[in-house]
């Protein structure tokens, strides 16, 4: 969609912004809230990590997102491509201006199991597992440190899910390799789709009031400063807090447009357009957020 309409966006001024619920507005956020903070302390972000913990029920609408992202799986190699030949650059690196951005994020996202590396009291002895939709919110993220151009150094990106116990953290891992390959089967895959949740359908009244999501997010300068940050959401992230997270993207988009950080039509992410003035929103509807620098060189 960025590489057909964001000619027809600018020129038309229409702000299009994208993944506006649990994937990835608390990534998104938490990357570029972190920066900041560096910056603010005279420093500039090159390392984060964010630890998930949550609680909460299977997403059909999740689901959904993975199996449209192994649909486009070919189609988004061959567009990378097409893309590479025709214009030169990576359209999630693209300005509004056509040009490109500088500040780059890299993947170090985990393929296995391993003990929090966090020095935080609260990851002590527990251990972290990769993140399902971790690839979707590094991709969100990249885009959204892309349009901000606020870091001129590389940025390395970790994200993972946090476990009690070894046993929880490989159950958890295993079931996603087991599931993933049931459902890029071609064999089992239809089979899949009739089995697992479909959009709209997941956990139950309760188990939303009861669920939650905490992302604590981790950062380290290029002198060694290291900030901490935590957004919790106090329902059930895939439903309850995602519903308010597209509600108040969308007041956000449409009333606070003297507050967001471009003018010009485009693409954008959440936190590349509207980060302060979104945070504001969440915050006054439930969502609680901290940011504290932890270490100083």
């Amino acid at each position: 969609m960025m590489k057909q309409y964001e000619s027809i966006a600018r020129q038309t001024g229409a702000k299009l912004v994208s993944f506006c619920g649990h994937d990835s507005i608390p990534w998104d956020l938490t990357v570029r809230l972190l920066s900041e903070k560096l910056r603010d302390a005279g420093d500039e972000l090159v390392s984060v990590e964010c630890l998930n913990e949550a609680m909460g029920g299977v997403s059909g609408g999740t689901l959904a997102t993975f199996f449209e992202s192994l649909d486009r799986g070919f189609d988004e190699v061959q567009l990378s491509t097409l893309t590479s030949k025709e214009i030169g650059l990576d359209v999630y690196m693209r300005l509004p201006d056509g040009s490109e951005s500088t500040s780059v994020v890299l993947s170090d996202l985990p393929l296995t199991v391993s003990p929090c590396r966090n020095p935080s009291p609260r990851f002590l002895h527990r251990w972290s597992s990769p993140f399902v939709m971790a690839f979707i919110n590094f991709e969100i993220v990249r885009r959204g440190i892309a349009l901000s151009q606020s870091s001129r150094a590389p940025i390395k990106y970790r994200e993972v899910i946090v476990t009690e116990s070894f046993m929880d953290a490989f159950t958890m891992w295993f079931g996603q390799i087991m599931l993933g390959t049931l459902i890029v089967n071609p064999v089992t895959r239809p089979l899949m789709k009739i089995l697992l949740p479909e959009p709209g359908q997941g956990p139950s009244e309760k188990e939303m009031e009861d669920g939650f999501l905490c992302v604590t997010g981790y950062g380290i300068g290029t002198n060694g400063t290291k900030t901490e940050s935590v957004m919790y959401f106090p329902q059930d992230g895939g439903y309850t807090s995602t519903a308010r997270m597209l509600v108040e993207s969308g007041l956000c988009l449409s009333l606070d447009g003297n507050k967001h950080d471009f003018v010009n039509g485009g693409f954008y992410s959440p936190s590349a357009l509207m980060c302060r003035a979104l945070l504001d929103r969440l915050i006054q509807n439930g969502t609680r957020f901290a940011c504290k620098i932890v270490a100083e060189e």
